[in-house]
């Protein structure tokens, strides 16, 4: 088989002068053609250097193909149900185990909507539609957009593959995220939880760690020892590559956040039976729903053990923020410390990681204590009425 990238000049009235680029394919003595649905004015350079290289991308595509062909190499057709499996194969390209893992349930929610598959040349606009109706159906809207966002990425992908000729993203609106409430933990409640025991030492630590530490869970979980450095100013930071988007950060370690990161070390050490290496993570999270479910058990003792010694609007708080607690908490709680503390906003944001202020401003939460205290800074003065209702 033999491929050969072609063109033709179009006549129409208003594609005069235009070229439409096919594939001449001779299989077998025999001649076909497969049209590339590109069309590209040759007078507009820029924009015909741009398509010609599109094309010449399917035909290399296409080549090796018919090499792995010759060598015996099964090449996958995306035929039927094979959308899917084009997902799948991009997202075993994945490095990263989050990211990867978060592909993979977004391609089950394309199973769950297309149980008999669906054929690539299907992806449209108005199947994109559906798609993202079904999952607002199903899921909440964050969740929603997240799966919506790796999908729309394998339909682009794939259009640049050349199995789809235009681009449904560009006619279907992406599910716009819903802002989310940050909860949080006021400094009281930590202080509750750092004196309640629990059998699982490595996730409390952890835990009370990341509330003085504010990384992401997912960077906490792989946290090894070649991430703690020294500071330029003094005391230790935390040197990383974000695992959501990938950037280097950097974050000091408070004087607390060591306590417990000393503690962790101990608690490593202990586990492997040895000093610790540069690439061993400190800590020892397990498995993110027994994380989840371990806080809450833990919580919730704190609140039955020592709630009464709260102020009372913060025991209410901790009635039930005990039963709804998750790691995600622990960033949330350090960055509104910070923030009740007197810190910037753009030293916060810094420290979190944010581009923009607006979203570091969701963090901003005032501490019962504050409010009371800056109400009673209102003036007062007796009335005409005082005498009236005495």
């Amino acid at each position: 088989m033999r491929l050969i990238l072609r063109h033709r000049v179009l006549r129409g009235k208003l594609t005069k002068g235009y070229h439409s680029f096919y594939l001449d394919i001779y299989r077998d003595g025999k001649r076909e053609y497969e049209s590339l649905g590109v069309i590209a004015n040759p007078k507009d350079k820029a924009n015909y250097r741009s398509a010609l290289q599109f094309c010449q991308d399917i035909l290399a595509k296409r080549q090796l193909e018919l090499k792995g062909i010759a060598a015996g190499i099964k090449t996958p057709v995306y035929g039927k149900g094979d959308f899917i499996v084009y997902c799948e194969e991009l997202g075993k390209k994945i490095t990263n185990k989050k990211s990867q893992e978060n592909w993979g349930d977004a391609v089950k929610s394309l199973q769950s909507f297309e149980p008999e598959g669906i054929d690539v040349s299907l992806i449209d606009r108005e199947w994109l539609e559906r798609y993202q109706g079904f999952l607002l159906a199903q899921y909440s809207q964050n969740t929603a957009r997240s799966y919506s966002t790796k999908i729309r990425q394998a339909v682009s992908r794939a259009v640049q593959d050349g199995y789809i000729a235009e681009n449904p993203n560009k006619q279907v609106r992406q599910i716009p995220e819903l802002e989310g409430e940050i909860k949080y933990l006021y400094v009281e409640e930590i202080m509750l939880l750092d004196k309640t025991p629990h059998r699982h030492k490595g996730r409390k630590t952890a835990f009370l760690f990341n509330c003085f530490v504010p990384l992401r869970s997912g960077d906490l979980e792989v946290l090894t020892e070649s991430n703690i450095r020294p500071a330029a100013g003094g005391g230790f930071e935390v040197y990383f590559r974000q695992s959501k988007k990938q950037r280097i950060e950097s974050i000091p370690i408070s004087k607390q956040g060591m306590v417990y990161l000393n503690q962790a070390r101990e608690l490593a050490r202990t586990r492997y039976g040895r000093d610790l290496n540069a690439d061993d993570p400190i800590f020892d999270i397990g498995h993110k729903k027994r994380y989840g479910s371990m806080l809450k058990t833990w919580a919730q003792r704190a609140y039955e053990r020592y709630g009464k010694e709260l102020p009372q609007e913060i025991r209410f708080h901790f009635s039930w923020a005990s039963k709804e607690i998750s790691p995600h908490w622990a960033r949330h709680t350090g960055a509104t410390m910070l923030l009740n503390a007197g810190a910037s906003l753009e030293a916060v944001g810094e420290i979190l990681g944010h581009i923009d202020r607006k979203t570091t401003m969701r963090y901003a939460k005032i501490h019962p204590q504050t409010k009371r205290s800056t109400i009673a800074m209102m003036p007062t003065f007796r009335n005409n009425n005082d005498s009236a209702d005495t």
